[in-house]
């Protein structure tokens, strides 16, 4: 059997870490007025941080906890179930803030910024989305100039930076122009934000997840010193890829403690609640539907278990299974929310039931740090380019003989020949979609002896790839579609039956009255 409390089988750091997250829920966590009034209480960083929220895998030496992938994970999930806005704040510092500057800072600089950081007297975070390319990192406009004392000149913007305006340190990453005025590559910089130049924009006002600032950031002639160099120049794609990979599993875990708590009310009212038919929770349809986001909870979390323990094992772990992770661990996650919220049924729209929140809040994860469709397509087209790698991969797992079947079935449709771009790109979201779950059933498969519900959660997992690949080969997915301009054209149709109707009213001014200012 599985342990029901990690507190049991977790180092005492750990134990003691849970502990004090489950106790400051209980006793001193308002979410609802953090929601309200988009911000954390006074207290609340410095209570994180003395408990060493800020430092969860900075090494002892640089005063952080220096915890195992595995039980950083756990942590996650812990503040998951809590409350998207405590998992977010740390997942942002810890994850897309930390590792740069822990792997990739000159040594003088890690040394003096890891210690403020691991006792949470600085925050830190990554700015690579931009207004006209999102997540694509490869498309990255702002530009680093090179200068002749070896500083560099950064000039651009960003948009959607997590702690944007209130971190002390962001790890920027530009298209630096060398000496000769030639493109050198994507660079990384750690920058201090109090430097000349950093401007922090205004906050976003998100539908979920209010108490995280999401800020605009513009750099104007922002100069900063050569050691400010996250690794070399032109290899500022390392230094990123460490921020994104490390977030797309911690995303999952984290999705995770949202299906377990909303999983957790869902039942109370289920078993509380009499119907027509009965007891709610002895309704057949509702029973399978608890026993369903069972498996895709539990399969999350094998999956997240799993990368963590490759890592500890000090083995690589494949760039796809981190996609896997961002993909089915978002979508099985809001999924399991929304379903909780039509178990809750009025109860489940009201705000204040907990389970409403999650629906606001973890909605953005099936956007965040690239959506479900981006990287579904992104990493289908890997597979369709390298032959013979999903096998590879799904071949490192001890599955049942039926579930390698299905997946040599999936591997075949790699083959397909398309007529032009954007039936390829059907394709391999096609092929993405079933290599997340061919992997997923491949694991679950591995350990489905190992408790009660690992049975029922390997069969779930082999039905979902059964079904999917079913409607695949049947060429549901590549039915004839109107023209782009078809659409499109019918689309703007609709302004002759709905009217203009966008809304002009003036809005709050925020900002100090001309006469008033310098």
């Amino acid at each position: 059997m599985e342990p029901t409390d990690h507190c049991a089988t977790t180092p005492n750091a750990v134990s003691h870490l849970l502990e004090f997250l489950r106790r400051y829920t209980r006793e001193r966590l308002d979410s609802r007025r953090m929601d309200e009034r988009r911000a954390y209480p006074t207290s609340f960083i410095p209570d994180l941080a003395a408990e060493g929220l800020f430092g969860l895998q900075i090494p002892k030496s640089h005063l952080g906890m220096g915890l195992s992938n595995t039980d950083a994970l756990r942590v996650m999930t812990q503040l998951g179930a809590i409350d998207a806005n405590l998992l977010i704040l740390t997942a942002v510092h810890n994850t897309l803030g930390v590792p740069p500057i822990q792997g990739f800072a000159q040594p003088a600089v890690r040394d003096a910024v890891l210690p403020e950081l691991a006792q949470g007297r600085r925050l830190v975070t990554s700015a690579i989305s931009e207004p006209g390319m999102g997540s694509h990192v490869r498309a990255i406009s702002t530009r680093a100039v090179k200068q002749p004392d070896g500083s560099y000149v950064i000039n651009g913007g960003k948009q959607w930076i997590s702690l944007g305006a209130d971190a002390a340190y962001v790890n920027v990453f530009a298209r630096l122009i060398d000496e000769r005025g030639q493109d050198a590559g994507i660079t990384g910089f750690v920058v201090d934000t109090s430097t000349p130049g950093y401007i922090g924009g205004p906050e976003v006002l998100t539908l979920g997840l209010k108490v995280v600032p999401q800020n605009s950031l513009t750099f104007d002639n922002l100069r900063v010193p050569a050691e400010s160099l996250l690794g070399a120049e032109g290899q500022g794609l390392l230094a990123a890829k460490t921020a994104f990979t490390k977030g797309r599993v911690n995303l999952a875990a984290g999705a995770q403690g949202a299906m377990m708590r909303s999983l957790e009310l869902a039942l109370r009212f289920t078993q509380r609640r009499e119907v027509a038919t009965g007891n709610l929770a002895e309704n057949g349809r509702i029973h399978q539907i608890l026993a369903d986001s069972v498996a895709a909870t539990q399969a999350v979390g094998a999956l997240v278990r799993h990368i963590g323990a490759r890592l500890d094992a000090g083995e690589k772990v494949a760039d796809p299974l981190y996609f896997v992770a961002k993909i089915l661990g978002c979508e099985l996650g809001f999924e399991v929310v929304d379903r909780c919220v039509q178990l809750l049924g009025a109860r489940g729209y009201v705000d204040t039931n907990v389970v409403a929140q999650h629906f606001r809040d973890y909605r953005l994860f099936r956007i965040f740090e690239g959506s479900t469709e981006a990287i579904t397509v992104y990493l289908g087209t890997t597979f369709l380019a390298a032959p013979g790698r999903f096998m590879e991969l799904v071949g490192q797992f001890d599955a049942a003989p039926q579930v390698h079947d299905l997946a040599e079935r999936v591997d075949k449709l790699t083959t397909l020949a398309t007529a032009g771009a954007q039936q390829r790109h059907v394709l391999a979201n096609v092929v993405g979609e079933l290599a997340c779950w061919s992997i997923l059933a491949a694991l679950t498969s591995e350990i489905a002896n190992r408790s009660e519900m690992h049975p029922h959660t390997a069969a779930w997992c082999e039905r979902q790839l059964r079904e999917r690949l079913r409607s695949a080969e049947s060429g549901m997915p590549f039915v004839d579609l109107p023209t782009v301009d078809e659409v499109a054209n019918h689309i703007t149709g609709y302004q002759s039956l709905i009217g203009d109707i966008d809304q002009r009213r003036p809005g709050e001014q925020n900002e100090l009255d001309p006469l008033l200012r310098r």
